[in-house]
């Protein structure tokens, strides 16, 4: 018996290893395999002459990412962390107060971090957002739109309570509530940021929650909220949210619990809202990718064209019930001849809060370009990317990144047939085109930058 012992504790092991190959053989196509993880799976090496060094490595690291019931152990694990040990398995998520969840990517614009205070706008960066933001505002009256900025609160700046104590507050004032404030001492432009509003909603009725506690957006209750200060702005009025019926619902999971892997059983609230609207309102089309399009009989006759992100998923059924053709882009698909084709009335940039600094970029273009190079050359043709908009106060110059030589090229002509300028294949530099609308060239309304 003796000498059997350690043959049998070796038929043990390897029973104990290969158990989980030879069942999930059988039952692998019934069990969840699916890649949650933002990145791609390594695929299985193959040993050769040149990599046998790196090939235990490189298998080693094929092997953690396809082991049999991969997703489910990583479940457990991170089950056992939140459940047992109340922690975080992704550097990502923080585990805040009564059950919420918060975002932390840097990538992603840190909303915790960012509504603690912890970043904050120079005066420089705050003049140079509010300059193009007034350009932008004066580009699109020109050709006859409103425009209006729509921020969507962070869910830490309403719940910040919930964020656990051992995060200091910085600031009492986050950089968005900084750049606002600006805005709006400083600028005409029509910004809509119902962060006040979304906390006396929440004061008003403590038991109502706005925004999810497993995810990062708002819920329906938060998101009609926010489209009612959007249609006052834009000169409507909806029912306050205590007059309308909102029935809870509860769901398991979430964005965080999702980076988490786990699922918290009716750990999430939202609500079926009704009574907001005795109109009809169509859903046209709804793919969160790209195009969101609502129609609503005997609504207000503007088209609303809504520039969004994911915040605007909730928002757009309700701020679609005052319209009565609303037409709302992802900006990954978006494009501003979008604008022009759709015959747009007003223009609506809406961004979450941890998004405000990409207001620095943010803008239309009267004018498209084209770069050749052909024979040494680089042809860079300039045309109208706007229709039936007469541009009659243009300017044109040009600069040299080497030398900083600046070239003027038509100053305050009318701009109708296509611009053709020639450069050598080596040259580099920028195009400026400016766009005027008086003859003095004073009030300039739009500005387009090409490097070349």
């Amino acid at each position: 018996m003796k000498k059997n012992k350690p043959i049998i504790w070796i038929i043990l092991f390897l029973s104990i290893i290969a158990t989980p190959h030879v069942s999930y053989f059988f039952l692998g196509q019934y069990v969840d395999s699916e890649n949650y993880e933002n990145r791609n799976l390594i695929e299985k090496p193959v040993l050769t002459t040149e990599n046998y060094k790196e090939y235990p490595q490189n298998y080693e690291q094929y092997y953690g990412d396809n082991i049999p019931y991969r997703n489910q152990l990583i479940t457990l694990n991170n089950s056992l962390e939140y459940f047992v040990f109340k922690q975080s398995s992704n550097d990502s998520v923080v585990i805040g107060e009564e059950g919420w969840l918060f975002y932390c990517n840097e990538a992603s614009g840190n909303p915790l971090e960012q509504s603690l205070g912890y970043s904050s706008f120079s005066n420089e960066e705050l003049r140079e957002i509010a300059k193009n933001l007034t350009l932008c505002k004066k580009s699109f009256e020109f050709i006859g739109l409103e425009f209006v900025i729509f921020v969507a609160p962070n869910k830490e700046s309403i719940y910040i309570d919930k964020i656990p104590q051992y995060y200091e507050k910085k600031n009492e004032v986050s950089n968005a509530e900084q750049l606002i404030e600006y805005l709006k001492e400083n600028t005409d432009i029509r910004i809509v940021y119902p962060m006040e509003i979304l906390k006396q909603t929440r004061a008003e009725n403590p038991s109502r929650i706005l925004y999810h506690k497993l995810d990062t957006h708002w819920n329906n209750a938060g998101a009609y909220v926010g489209a009612t200060c959007l249609a006052k702005e834009l000169g409507l009025e909806m029912p306050n949210i205590n007059n309308i019926s909102c029935v809870p619902r509860y769901g398991n999971s979430g964005d965080l619990t999702n980076m988490l892997n786990i699922s918290i059983k009716n750990g999430n609230i939202d609500y079926d809202l009704s009574g907001y609207s005795a109109l009809n309102t169509q859903n046209i089309k709804w793919d969160y990718g790209t195009e969101i399009i609502y129609h609503t009989i005997g609504a207000d006759n503007r088209k609303l064209f809504v520039y969004r992100d994911s915040f605007s998923s909730a928002l757009a059924p309700y701020i679609a019930s005052q319209f009565e053709n609303s037409y709302f882009v992802h900006y990954n698909s978006y494009n501003q001849e979008q604008i022009f084709n759709y015959d747009a009335d007003i223009f609506v940039l809406e961004m979450a809060e941890r998004y405000v600094n990409q207001l620095k970029s943010f803008g239309i273009s009267y004018v498209a370009t084209n770069i050749e190079t052909m024979d040494g050359k680089k042809n860079i043709t300039i045309s109208r990317a706007i229709p039936d908009v007469e541009l009659r106060y243009v300017s044109i110059s040009m600069t040299d990144a080497l030398t900083g030589e600046k070239k003027t090229i038509q100053e305050l002509e009318n701009f109708s047939d296509d611009k053709n300028i020639t450069v050598n294949e080596e040259d580099q530099g920028e195009i400026t085109i400016y766009v005027f609308s008086d003859e003095k060239g004073e009030d300039l309304v739009n500005q387009t930058i090409i490097p070349y």
